[in-house]
């Protein structure tokens, strides 16, 4: 369970940070490419340890088209079992909202979900659309889960934009694969040790989510996990 959990959100290195900001800039981009998609917004996650324990921890802030929402939440900790990230986590498959005939059909299940895992809040008021695409260490461990949602109905049950998406998330994947054999000077990928999962009961919205298996998630061929920091000259 989670009572060894940090209460405060633990630091995560800037080198980190712009590393993935760009990226997730860039699948923002992708996403608004014929239009506003309302309420978008797109984080990264990477497993991470303190004290011996594992966590997921969120890496950037969300971006959200013109707008950078980091105050507050570049840190935070999670428990393995957290949302839709979770069940990625555990599955080691993209996870996404089903397909939807009408908000109505939607806002039934979520409301259904809800009262099944126990969590308080008005439907209405939660995004309609969820995404996250784990990206997977050579030896099938979680290093990093790409998530996004928004209120377009059905933005990610189309599976060929979660298709590309996730082609995007491979070539990030090759990049680090070659930044870890050949890396800037100064700055290093220093290893986090695994740690004893933290977890809670798990919550996904049971009747509103499901894992996607005919598309592969991104895989590095070297990274084992992500943690960049400014090194010693």
């Amino acid at each position: 369970m989670m009572d060894k959990k940090y209460t405060n959100p633990e630091p995560v290195p800037p080198a980190s940070q712009l590393a993935v900001l760009p990226f997730v800039a860039a699948v923002d981009g992708f996403l608004r490419e014929d239009g506003d998609v309302p309420k978008l917004r797109i984080t990264v996650h990477r497993t991470m340890t303190r004290a011996g324990y594992g966590y997921l921890q969120q890496v950037c802030g969300y971006v959200r088209g013109d707008d950078l929402d980091w105050r507050g939440k570049v840190g935070r900790l999670f428990p393995v079992t957290e949302g839709i990230m979770g069940a990625a986590f555990k599955d080691r498959l993209i996870w996404r909202t089903k397909q939807y005939s009408t908000l109505n059909e939607l806002r039934a299940d979520l409301r259904k979900s809800m009262l099944e895992i126990g969590e308080e809040g008005d439907p209405e008021t939660l995004p309609v659309s969820y995404l996250a695409i784990p990206f997977l260490s050579p030896q099938e461990q979680v290093v990093l889960i790409l998530y996004a949602d928004c209120n377009e109905l059905n933005f990610f049950a189309d599976d060929a934009r979660v298709r590309r998406v996730t082609a995007m998330c491979r070539g990030f994947c090759r990049l680090f694969d070659g930044l870890q054999k050949e890396p800037f000077p100064n700055l290093q990928n220093f290893p986090l040790l695994k740690g004893e999962p933290i977890t809670e009961q798990p919550n996904v919205y049971p009747y509103l989510h499901e894992s996607l298996n005919s598309i592969t998630p991104p895989t590095f061929k070297v990274v084992p996990s992500f943690n960049y920091e400014a090194a010693a000259a």
